[in-house]
């Protein structure tokens, strides 16, 4: 028989095999761990980069919407300017069938206003800005603010002005000139306006004249009053109708004829006068007539 191994060696056999079993149970176990966890990561992996890309489809999305909202907005945008135009183009339209088309015609022996015409509404005017105040004077009732603002701007400047003459019916217009043919013949052609072809008839006309003077004459032109009415008329909307050199009647410094601040500054600005433009031209004007 093989001699029998010591006991002790035996123990330490025993020991160093337990020590190998544990140590090959710890390393399974950490493998298998390893590997599981491996598993888990790969799967959390996947996780993300389908969150990721779900994320991606999500910002893509929202960038479409928002730019389909930005579309849809500037398309509101560009209907609400062509409704903006076009209501504009309406309320121009609507107020250019309503404004009296007479008011910037051309009279003075150009057109003609028959016997029935009369302004849409008369306003009278302050007696404490006419010469005579016991006579009543009236002008076209749209008129009558700018003209009042003129004579109060005026008085307050120190250069007072009077109202001579404003509205005059046709009938009325038919016995002055009447009147002024007994006296001047054919001459009263020169400064006088046959019935119907007066501006006074459209209720926008006004002669102006100062206490000194009272009446109609071309030294009104020189006097202070008058100085500043040349340098000032247009801002209320009037322009002088007949200055010197034009065609129509003589050099007539005290007549002045609303037309509107827009077409008043005009003609001022371009140093034109009111009978030298196109009538076509002119007829612009016409809906922002009353526009302060």
């Amino acid at each position: 028989m093989p001699p029998s191994l010591p006991q002790r060696h035996i123990a330490s056999a025993v020991s160093a095999l337990v020590a190998l079993l544990v140590l090959g149970s710890g390393t399974y176990y950490l493998y298998h761990s390893l590997t599981t966890t491996r598993g888990e990561l790969t799967s959390t992996k996947g996780e993300l980069a389908s969150t990721t890309s779900a994320l991606s489809e999500s910002v893509e999305r929202s960038d479409a919407l928002e730019q389909a909202l930005a579309n849809e907005r500037s398309l509101n945008a560009t209907y609400e300017t062509q409704l903006g135009i076009a209501t504009n183009k309406v309320g121009n339209l609507t107020k250019r069938i309503q404004t009296d088309k007479e008011l910037l015609e051309k009279y003075s022996k150009v057109y003609f206003l028959n016997e029935n015409y009369t302004p849409q509404a008369l306003a009278p005017i302050s007696p404490s800005y006419t010469v005579n105040p016991s006579k009543h004077y009236s002008v076209h009732a749209e008129v009558s603010p700018f003209l009042e603002q003129l004579l109060k701007d005026a008085q307050d400047s120190g250069n007072p002005l009077l109202v001579l003459s404003s509205y005059r019916s046709f009938t009325e217009q038919a016995s002055l000139k009447s009147a002024y043919k007994v006296t001047y013949g054919s001459g009263a052609n020169r400064f006088s306006a046959d019935q119907g072809y007066s501006e006074h008839q459209l209720g926008t006309a006004v002669d102006f004249t100062t206490a000194s003077l009272k009446t109609t004459s071309t030294a009104f032109a020189t006097t202070p009053s008058g100085k500043w009415l040349f340098d000032n008329a247009y801002k209320y909307g009037f322009v002088l109708s007949y200055p010197k050199s034009n065609t129509y009647y003589m050099y007539e410094p005290w007549h002045w004829r609303f037309v509107g601040v827009a077409l008043a500054t005009y003609l001022r600005t371009t140093d034109t006068t009111f009978y030298s433009l196109d009538q076509r031209y002119i007829d612009t004007y016409l809906v922002d007539i009353f526009e302060k």
